[in-house]
């Protein structure tokens, strides 16, 4: 096997441009496949935005995007009757069986994509998750009613047996957090840590705070947690802190904002919805330190890592913070209800030498996860599996 040998990525998502955490996985796990010395080959029907498969191609790499046909009454019949929380893309299966042959491995990036066992026929596989998402729907559950959570109960069951299915079956499971290690080793003999990771353009920023009153909470809207938590908070926890502290504004960025809860933030005053923000570095440089409101959800929150490598204090729950060794006083603040958050808020706000002594701390801590360092494990497979068929 020669050094240029491929190694196919399967993917739900176009993972160029990284404008959410999963997308920003996806593109640092192909970064370490070619650092280990293999071509990432990237297989996928989402076409993403013009030009990101050529993007991609400019790096050397592979990009497949084949065509799948919508599905039919009796392919949707037959994905619910094998309790399969995605569909199974023929068009995938096809162009799996003529690659995989020659590949060191073939990387699936989430559960919904590790279907196609049949089709990689000998070759090495890796699970890759980006959190235990039966977990996730479950939590969700708990937070609807009536149909809705009927059917957020019926997907976290279908997710699990997904889950099962594809880590019984790959001969290696990446998980993002020790939690999520301890989950997947029931299901599979070796399970590695590869948690989230932070760009180094986040540490270049200054630590100086900047002079306003600028909360920033800042995700993907369409992922439960995160509407559910800024929900939460809206109701519960901005009215005090807005009353305590009259120039406080609370910045909402991202995209895909439900309209349920995009009608609840414009009713508050003082609240700004910014949508999808392209230079999230700027935007961090221009807040006074960032919100983590989240009761529910689960793996490395990215939002936090980013937060503390461009040295801005946090406020969050301890689910918010959790997996990444943050110390409550020492390098972020930890709130459990809505309440206690808009205190610590305002109390940090009201404190910039401590905002900017939390932000120093954080930064630090935040070292240990640059996107190089924390997937060092992942690379070490990827370098092993791959001199071993050379």
């Amino acid at each position: 096997m020669s050094a240029t040998v491929p190694a196919l990525i399967v993917s739900s998502v176009m993972p160029h441009p990284p404008i959410s955490g999963g997308h920003k996985r996806t593109l640092r796990l192909m970064e370490a496949i070619a650092r280990a010395g293999a071509i990432p080959h990237l297989l996928t029907v989402d076409r993403g935005q013009p030009g990101a498969a050529d993007e991609l191609r400019a790096r050397g790499w592979r990009v497949d995007v084949p065509v799948e046909a919508p599905p039919s009454l009796g392919s949707r019949l037959r994905q619910h009757a094998a309790r399969r929380p995605g569909q199974y893309l023929t068009s995938v299966d096809r162009r799996l069986r003529e690659l995989a042959p020659d590949a060191a491995f073939v990387q699936f990036e989430h559960p919904l994509n590790a279907y196609y066992w049949d089709a990689i026929g000998g070759a090495r596989s890796v699970l890759s998750t980006h959190n235990v998402d039966s977990e996730l729907l479950r939590g969700s559950a708990r937070q609807a009613r009536g149909l809705a959570r009927a059917r957020l109960t019926n997907r976290a069951s279908a997710m699990r047996s997904a889950e099962r299915r594809a880590a019984r079956r790959a001969d290696a499971v990446l998980a993002v957090s020790e939690h999520d290690r301890s989950y997947f080793s029931t299901l599979s003999d070796h399970v590695l840590i590869a948690p989230n990771g932070v760009d180094a353009e986040f540490f270049e920023l200054q630590d100086e705070v900047p002079d306003n009153h600028d909360i920033l909470f800042f995700a993907n809207y369409n992922h439960p947690p995160n509407a559910d938590g800024i929900a939460r908070f809206l109701s519960e926890g901005w009215p005090r802190l807005a009353a305590l502290d009259e120039k406080a504004r609370l910045l909402l960025a991202g995209g895909e904002m439900p309209d349920g809860l995009a009608r609840q933030a414009d009713r508050e005053a003082r609240v700004v919805r910014l949508g999808f923000v392209a230079d999230l570095p700027d935007l961090l440089r221009r807040s006074r330190l960032v919100l983590v409101p989240l009761w529910h959800g689960g793996g490395t929150r990215l939002k936090v890592l980013e937060a503390l490598a461009s040295a801005r204090p946090v406020v969050g729950t301890p689910l918010g913070v959790e997996q990444i060794g943050v110390v409550d006083g020492r390098h972020a603040v930890i709130a459990q209800t809505p309440g206690a958050l808009a205190d610590e808020t305002a109390s940090l706000l009201a404190d910039p030498e401590r905002s900017m002594a939390l932000g120093r701390e954080g930064r630090d801590l935040a070292q240990r996860f640059r996107w190089d360092r924390a997937l060092a494990g992942a690379e070490e497979l990827y370098r092993g599996w791959i001199r071993e068929g050379a």
